[in-house]
């Protein structure tokens, strides 16, 4: 078997492991932590921190003696999070997965107090049922969606009940809840789950499963749902469409800057 060609800078993976020794139980560190934690003797990480320290990859204050990470990294990195595109990153993830289950799939943001589609994924091999869907771009109530309940599920109960006392409940479909005490139980769920679903109440016999989305700051940012009808998505692989939509969130909101705790 032909070995693998290891073009790894060990003095690059050094500098960029000390940068990795910060974090939020050290936001600052001495040279002897540094050095005792990194392995790396005192007299040559010195030499790491005073070159990362011209670049402004870390910081000294003469006061502490102590390091923290430099102004640069929050430059580079503010400029990666500004550089990411919701849409581009979840269709990425989220394509594969209605290609695969020949199901439609959906990105929504709020606003406001409505649900906005931003995006429709649609599967190489369109069935004939997506004609019943929501288009890309249109938008729908928070208190009738998988999406919106999740949404509503990061809101106190206080602000559920004033969002409540705003709008009018209405029925879209014969499925569509429209009982307050039952749509907080619903939105208390999915605050308890961190996933929700819609059973047909936007659109007759199309049933969702949705996850939620975290962007950088562990705030819920999207919602993403897996779509298809009653007797596809109530199968026996509902726990199957259940776990990939999930993953597939999870997973964009990584991309997206989250790490969970």
């Amino acid at each position: 078997m032909k070995a693998t060609r290891d073009y790894t800078i060990t003095s690059v993976k050094k500098a960029l492991d000390i940068l990795k020794l910060f974090d939020d139980q050290h936001p600052s560190l001495t040279l002897s932590e540094i050095s005792e934690r990194s392995g790396i003797g005192k007299s040559s990480m010195l030499r790491f921190l005073y070159t990362l320290l011209q670049e402004d990859f870390v910081a000294y204050d003469e006061v502490t003696k102590k390091y923290s990470l430099g102004i640069e990294l929050y430059r580079l990195g503010l400029m990666k999070f500004n550089s990411l595109d919701l849409r581009k990153i979840a269709r990425r993830h989220l394509q594969t997965l209605s290609n695969e289950l020949n199901m439609i799939c959906y990105v929504g943001i709020r606003e406001g107090d409505t649900l906005a589609m931003v995006d429709q994924i649609l599967p190489r091999s369109v069935p004939a049922w997506t004609q019943l869907t929501v288009q890309s771009g249109g938008t729908s109530e928070l208190y009738s969606t998988g999406i919106g309940r999740l949404f509503l599920a990061q809101d106190s109960d206080a602000a559920v009940e004033r969002y409540l006392d705003r709008i009018q409940l209405k029925k879209f479909t014969n499925a569509t809840i429209t009982d307050r005490q039952a749509l907080l139980e619903l939105i208390r769920q999915a605050r308890r789950d961190h996933y929700s679903g819609n059973i047909g109440e936007n659109e007759e016999h199309i049933y969702s499963l949705c996850a939620p989305v975290y962007g950088l700051s562990g705030t819920m940012v999207a919602g993403v749902s897996l779509c298809g009808l009653q007797d596809v998505v109530c199968s026996d692989q509902y726990d199957s469409y259940l776990q990939r939509i999930r993953q597939v969130a999870d997973n964009i909101s990584r991309e997206l800057g989250y790490s969970p705790k």
